[in-house]
């Protein structure tokens, strides 16, 4: 069985190698990470690496080709938890084994959950736990009210002395990331060790719309959620590295994302919108940074971060992982 989607960060096609049984033997899917994918242009020049929410958003295509209730309408409602422990690169063969549970409590009450291993022919690459919900369920719609009233107070009153405008050309000596994996424009405050903002602008013509047909729905235009958490990641980026630039992946130090948690999708963005990222630094321990955070869309609140982990390793960590004979 196979499957794709119109609209996304990713290009490749998932095979269902196995469908799995919902408490029985898990699901198995896999996809082959092609040279060509439209993210390694940008993620990263000269040094190719697969981006963790690609990751992600492999995870979740193979999660909806195997979800036990198919002809339902899911929806994602959280990336409850993922983390990260080895690169992926062009040419690697990426593996999911997806095992399903059904969601606990009454918040989760018809709620489909899954714990998707993910690795190559290396070894492991993440660990990710997805939560599906039927479109248009109770769950989902108590989910926004709550997230909603929760990240209403986010950013605290203060002056201007914080208010300050960092352009693209500016990110760009910051951040290793280009398009089309360059996805914040610009970014309007930074409180050192604090808090930053950023803006995205969604349009039509970026590359993940490039598959959606002309009479397509509107819902085909919704901006895929793993680039909406990717574009709130680079925002964390600038926060941590403003002082410490370094766009070159190949020397010094890089930032590498080590795992997210508890993100939770709430309002999608389509083309027109103007998306705010509010990050705020939440711990540091030495090299490695905890944030938390929201996405907003006017008066809506459209994403919520509850953790981001990102740490800061020499280049080596990176380079000394490219594999030198496939896998």
């Amino acid at each position: 069985m196979l499957t794709t989607t119109a609209c996304g960060p990713v290009d490749g096609t998932i095979e269902v190698v196995d469908p799995g049984a919902p408490g029985g033997r898990p699901a198995r899917t896999r996809v082959h990470i092609d040279a060509n994918e439209r993210v390694f242009a940008g993620h990263f020049p000269g040094f190719p690496v697969f981006p963790g929410v690609c990751v992600v958003e492999y995870a979740h295509r193979g999660a909806l080709a195997t979800l036990p209730e198919p002809g339902e309408h899911w929806t994602l409602a959280a990336v409850e938890s993922s983390r990260f422990t080895s690169p992926v690169f062009p040419g690697d063969l990426l593996s999911c084994d997806i095992t399903w549970s059904r969601g606990t409590g009454p918040r989760q009450a018809g709620a489909w959950r899954c714990r998707v291993a993910v690795s190559t022919g290396r070894g492991p690459v993440a660990l990710v736990r997805l939560r599906y919900a039927r479109d248009g369920g109770g769950q989902r719609e108590a989910a926004v009210a709550e997230r909603t009233a929760e990240a209403a107070p986010a950013v605290p009153e203060h002056g201007t002395e914080h208010r300050t405008v960092i352009t693209t050309s500016e990110i760009k000596q910051v951040l290793p990331h280009r398009y089309p994996m360059l996805l914040i424009d610009r970014v309007t405050e930074l409180v050192p060790g604090g808090r930053a903002t950023g803006l995205k602008a969604v349009t039509c013509n970026e590359p993940w719309y490039e598959g959606v047909r002309d009479k397509a729905a509107e819902e085909d235009y919704h901006y895929p959620w793993t680039a909406l958490i990717e574009s709130w990641c680079h925002v964390a980026g600038v926060l941590v590295a403003h002082d410490q630039p370094n766009p070159d992946v190949l020397r010094g130090q890089v930032m590498l994302l080590g795992g997210i948690t508890d993100a939770t999708p709430l309002r999608p963005a389509v083309p027109g919108d103007l998306v705010e990222h509010r990050v705020r630094l939440s711990r540091q321990v030495g090299e490695t940074f905890m944030f938390e955070g929201e996405s907003r869309i006017g008066d809506e609140t459209a994403l919520t971060v509850g953790r981001l982990v990102m740490t800061m390793r020499p280049a080596a960590a990176l380079t000394d992982a490219v594999p030198t004979g496939g896998e």
